[in-house]
């Protein structure tokens, strides 16, 4: 059997034109009756067949063979083979192809990988999340952050009653750190690092100046941040899903990247709403423990709510709250279940 084609030798993206000679055990590639190389068909790798695409042989020693026939199917070819190409043609493949893969993405991306998040932030050394978390501070302060402009005694008082939580909740200190500073990117706002620092801006401890115990409900809703590690677990999903697309897509060069880069990612996300939901019951549950009311967390919101939305707010607030309220739940939602 002849089959006439294009032979790329090994390393080469040039051709020549050929002929294979298929016999029971070997294929001889030659042109003008001169033998260029010659095969055991053992040795011999076949592409999957697809329809439109030639069936690509594949050689030990790097070079290849494509028939100029299209169509054209090698007498070697497995079942495996013949089984990817009726699939390819198949309508009912297809159709099946266009309702299950969205249905398989939608499972990996929403459901397992998040799953797998959850369980693998604990197998995470403490060093990672410690460099995680002050590589992401690094870039959050030298880009939206100023130094405190809060009187040292404000500052100070804050301070000792975020101790003093801290040791009736029996947690760590030397992890959970409390920082303020100015921010005209945040406004009135807080936010947990993954490594367990926690910044309260000079506009939002002004804000609860006169509602130390809402300031409490703020840091308790933070400190559940860290202690469900939801910014380790939204870089550990935000990472698996890129892979899980890379694999799917075939794109694997960025998996490097992806892995080194994880860090930085922090800065550019916000939690989930059920995160922030698990941050809210987190401190809710607390506020009951150490003895203040759930209406101290509602207070928080609402001074928040009203500072956002008052009418001399800057038009820049406005987009900072609707950037605020795409990941968090409603305002609304969240006074209502402080004050069931």
């Amino acid at each position: 059997m002849h089959v006439q084609g294009h032979y790329f030798p090994k390393a080469s993206s040039n051709y020549q034109q050929g002929v294979a000679n298929i016999s029971d055990t070997l294929v001889e590639i030659s042109y003008d009756d001169q033998l260029i190389s010659s095969y055991a068909i053992s040795d011999i790798t076949l592409t999957s067949g697809l329809a439109g695409l030639a069936d690509e042989l594949r050689f030990n020693d790097g070079s290849r063979f494509i028939p100029i026939d299209v169509n054209y199917r090698w007498p070697f070819k497995t079942d495996k083979h013949d089984l990817l190409e009726r699939l390819e043609k198949s309508k009912w493949a297809i159709i099946a192809a266009v309702i299950f893969t969205p249905l398989f993405m939608w499972l990996m991306l929403y459901k397992v990988v998040p799953a797998i998040a959850v369980y693998s932030v604990d197998t995470l050394p403490r060093s990672v999340v410690e460099q995680m978390g002050e590589q992401s501070f690094t870039i959050i302060e030298k880009l939206a952050l100023d130094d405190s402009e809060l009187p040292i005694d404000q500052q100070a008082k804050v301070q000792q009653h975020f101790k003093t939580m801290l040791t009736e909740l029996s947690l760590e200190p030397s992890v959970y750190r409390l920082s303020f500073y100015k921010s005209d990117s945040f406004g009135a706002n807080a936010f947990a690092m993954p490594h367990g620092r926690i910044v309260v801006t000079d506009e939002l401890a002004n804000l609860l100046a006169d509602k130390p115990d809402a300031l409490k409900a703020v840091l308790l809703h933070e400190i559940g941040h860290v202690v469900h590690q939801h910014s380790v677990r939204m870089t550990a999903q935000s990472a698996a899903s890129t892979i899980v697309l890379a694999v799917i897509f075939g794109d694997l060069e960025g998996i490097a990247e992806v892995a080194l880069g994880t860090g930085a990612t922090f800065a550019q996300q916000g939690f989930s709403r059920d995160m922030e939901r698990e941050a809210d019951s987190y401190a809710l549950i607390q506020l009951e423990h150490l003895g203040y009311s759930s209406n101290d967390f509602a207070d928080a919101i609402q001074a928040l709510q009203s500072a956002h939305t008052s009418e001399n707010e800057h038009i820049e607030k406005v987009n900072n709250l609707l950037e605020y309220l795409s990941s968090h739940p409603s305002a609304q939602e969240r006074i209502d279940n402080a004050r069931k």
